[in-house]
């Protein structure tokens, strides 16, 4: 099934760019800073970006130590807007779908994504495709909207919590029901593609990765203090991270 190229609709490409310069944002304080915690050292690495948007982490991998760079995005928006800040003859963009990493005819040390992959409908096929790109010994490290986030199917874009004494409790209902999730983010229709935890995990383990790690989002005390909505962290995550080894 083809993917939808949400980011090439021009309000919602305006809107996201708006959203990153924002820098209090939750992928700005928690889920980037944790991402590239759990990636590391990349020195003298070569590196496959999957979902690399505007670049913004190409170029810290490369600032890094990373040896190369190959950024892939369905987005044109996303890849002209990278190529236009990028100055790096280190960095190699390309508009292509992460579902045709297969025809790349190199082979990476690192392969990294920050909050792409839920927009894949065949989570499974992806995990094998990258699993032969690396080489051995290779790393397959990513963020992903948080399972509990994403379960609950609401036709009318309601909020995904009902309010208690002032406080949200989160609904987790269909958590078990994998499929297709359309919302509103911006605009409306966004399509995503929930799967339970466990269906994460296992994806990687049975393509014959080795999980060395995974984690979920936290906020803490010092980013509570730049934005207090983030204290809704202790009750559910955002984001989740893996860190798996070819």
């Amino acid at each position: 099934m083809k993917q939808q190229n949400i980011y090439d609709n021009k309000e919602f490409f305006e809107e996201y760019q708006s959203l990153r310069k924002n820098a209090f944002s939750a992928n700005e304080l928690i889920e980037i800073p944790q991402l590239f915690e759990l990636i590391g050292d990349v020195t003298n690495l070569s590196i496959l970006d999957l979902g690399c948007g505007t670049g913004k982490h190409d170029k810290k991998l490369i600032e890094m130590g990373a040896k190369k760079v190959v950024g892939i995005d369905l987005s044109n928006n996303m890849i002209n807007e990278a190529i236009k800040s990028t100055n790096s003859d280190k960095i190699e963009y390309k508009v292509m779908p992460m579902q045709n990493i297969d025809e790349l005819d190199e082979k990476f040390d690192l392969v990294v994504s920050s909050l792409a992959i839920h927009y894949i409908e065949d989570y499974d096929s992806l995990c094998k495709k990258v699993y032969n790109v690396l080489l051995d010994g290779g790393r397959f490290i990513f963020s992903y909207g948080h399972p509990m986030d994403s379960c609950t199917i609401l036709d009318n874009y309601s909020n995904n919590y009902v309010l208690i004494n002032n406080k949200k409790y989160f609904l987790i209902s269909d958590y078990n029901n994998e499929g297709k999730r359309v919302s509103r983010w911006f605009v409306d229709g966004v399509e995503t593609y929930h799967r339970n935890m466990s269906h994460l995990v296992n994806g990687l383990i049975d393509v014959g990765f080795k999980l060395e790690h995974m984690k979920e989002s936290y906020a803490t005390d010092e980013i509570i203090k730049l934005k207090p909505k983030y204290a809704e962290q202790q009750d559910h995550s955002y984001y989740v991270y893996f860190k798996c080894k070819k």
